[in-house]
């Protein structure tokens, strides 16, 4: 399989433009916290078992009942990451915000009407880039540690393997909804093989380094960013080079690295801030003194 080597360095660009508007999102708009209280253990088990149970209920439908399914997702997420937004400007944001999102979705589903797949791709990849970050933002406000999204990463690292390489979930997934509108992918071009990282591995791209700012600060978040975008670069050259031909599977790659950067900086700093502390601009923790140290002279 041929691939343009521009066309792949666009796709780490993509990634990394993606990660630098959700954290200067982070940084400048406060999202609205949920009334479900704060992310537990148990709120990290139910979203994996969503994540492993939607492509199987997602290949029992016709492709177009997929589409509008991704769509009316896209629409709402979109809607609220451009409310708090828009909340800081002498515009009313609800109407403004319900009007950008429904006329974005809109357009995008038209353009695939009208036959113009490259349109439609666009319009795909605003939408889905608009919603990663502020998904990303609202787990990342609402409380989220890095403790869970460590534990996230782990457990999709290992249904990411099964799915794609030991099975043709992923497969037959991704031939159901390729060349629709609302794909969940970030794509640069379309076709049977088309250069692209998946809505599950760009979310865990652009999460881990807001959830590291907020937990252990500036330096956490750049290498949390800077391992992901070397990530996707590697794969990129591997298949610029010839050396993978078919979909490869990121967050096996992706997945221990966020667990390994957690576990470095929990035992380097000893502990995380929380969202509150965060917000307040506290400094991070004191590393835990150890047992000998705590002893009486």
């Amino acid at each position: 399989m041929d691939v343009d080597p521009l066309t792949l360095t666009a796709l780490s660009a993509a990634v990394a433009a993606v990660t630098a508007v959700a954290a200067w999102y982070l940084a400048r708009v406060r999202m609205p916290r949920p009334p479900v209280g704060v992310y537990t253990g148990g709120d990290i088990a139910v979203l994996c078992v969503g994540v492993v149970v939607a492509p199987l209920l997602y290949t029992a439908l016709p492709g177009a009942a997929v589409s509008a399914v991704f769509g009316l997702v896209l629409c709402l997420a979109v809607q609220f990451t451009l409310a708090p937004l828009l909340a800081a400007t002498r515009l009313r944001a609800a109407p403004w915000s319900w009007a950008t999102a429904l006329a974005g979705t809109a357009a995008t589903a038209l353009a695939a009407l009208t036959g113009h797949p490259g349109a439609a791709r666009a319009g795909s990849d605003l939408l889905i880039a608009v919603a990663v970050v502020g998904v990303a933002n609202l787990w990342t406000q609402s409380g989220l540690r890095s403790t869970h999204a460590a534990a996230l990463a782990a457990a999709l690292t290992c249904y990411d393997l099964v799915a794609t390489t030991l099975t043709d979930t992923t497969g037959r997934f991704f031939e159901q909804v390729r060349d629709r509108p609302f794909a969940p992918m970030l794509a640069l071009t379309g076709g049977p093989h088309p250069v692209a990282v998946g809505l599950g591995d760009l979310l865990l791209l652009v999460l881990f380094p807001l959830v590291a700012a907020k937990a252990y600060g500036r330096a956490a978040a750049w290498c949390a960013a800077l391992t992901g975008l070397l990530v996707t670069s590697a794969v990129s050259a591997c298949f610029a080079l010839g050396l993978l031909s078919t979909g490869f599977p990121l967050l096996t790659a992706l997945g221990p690295l966020i667990v390994v950067q957690h576990l470095f900086r929990r035992r380097r700093a000893g502990g995380e801030r929380t969202t509150a502390q965060w917000r307040e601009g506290r400094p991070l923790p004191p590393p835990a003194a150890s047992g000998a140290a705590r002893q009486p002279a």
